[in-house]
């Protein structure tokens, strides 16, 4: 019964998905049309990304080094969730974590919680507090920032083909939709921190119109194939 009920919730979550990719992408368009958009910064990023994809595919994978950032976002769910780790094993074909507590959100972490990129931003941030000439080399490390999350992704993508025992807990549909909307909320967190083309309130407001908006116009498309299809009543 809970399968079906995480699958019909997967189901349901699909046109909010949808509406956060759209609000994305026009916070996405309205940060790239302001004048003072670093374009420079915006290439070193995504060289950095576009970079780390292809060494994904054609060089050595650091799979070990993916593992262990994996075991460890499981670990810091738990963490986070008040729970007990009691072992952590990593090994380069994968790991386990075992702990006194298990949810979707620790199972899901580390395709949710971007360990490794996350842990990137939060040094050079404090290496800037540190060393403020260091945001001289900012370009260099936005490089180096998007190659990290180019290899977070390409593993994780890379995962999503497979029957990863994280997909099959909870069953794949429910989990990947989860993953899905995780990803989008977090990439239109992260566009509006940099570059904050409009007030949090208003992106707020706009997300919660699109969802609304969405599951009005399902609402309607379903009221309307049901007039139309079912016989009147007698």
């Amino acid at each position: 019964s809970m399968n079906w009920f995480r699958l019909l919730l997967a189901l349901a979550l699909w046109p909010g998905v949808w509406a956060t990719g759209v609000c994305f992408a026009n916070l996405l368009r309205s940060a790239a049309s302001t004048p003072s958009f670093p374009w420079w910064a915006a290439g070193c990023f995504g060289a950095g990304w576009v970079t780390s994809g292809l060494a994904y595919l054609f060089l050595p994978r650091p799979r070990g080094i993916y593992v262990l950032g994996h075991e460890l976002s499981h670990a810091l769910a738990v963490w986070l969730s008040g729970g007990k780790v009691h072992s952590l094993q990593v090994a380069e074909k994968g790991g386990r974590v075992i702990s006194n507590r298990t949810s979707a959100w620790i199972t899901l972490a580390p395709y949710i919680l971007p360990l490794y990129p996350l842990l990137a931003g939060v040094l050079w941030l404090a290496g800037l507090q540190a060393w403020p000439d260091l945001a001289r080399y900012h370009l260099i490390f936005l490089g180096l920032w998007g190659s990290v999350w180019g290899y977070h992704y390409a593993f994780t993508l890379d995962l999503l083909r497979t029957r990863q025992p994280d997909f099959l807990v909870y069953g794949r549909i429910f989990s990947l939709t989860i993953i899905a909307l995780a990803n989008l909320l977090l990439a239109t967190g992260l566009v509006w921190s940099f570059f904050r083309p409009i007030p949090l309130t208003a992106l707020l407001i706009d997300l919660g119109r699109k969802w609304a908006w969405t599951y009005t116009q399902g609402v309607h498309g379903v009221s309307g194939l049901l007039l139309r299809y079912l016989p009147p009543p007698a």
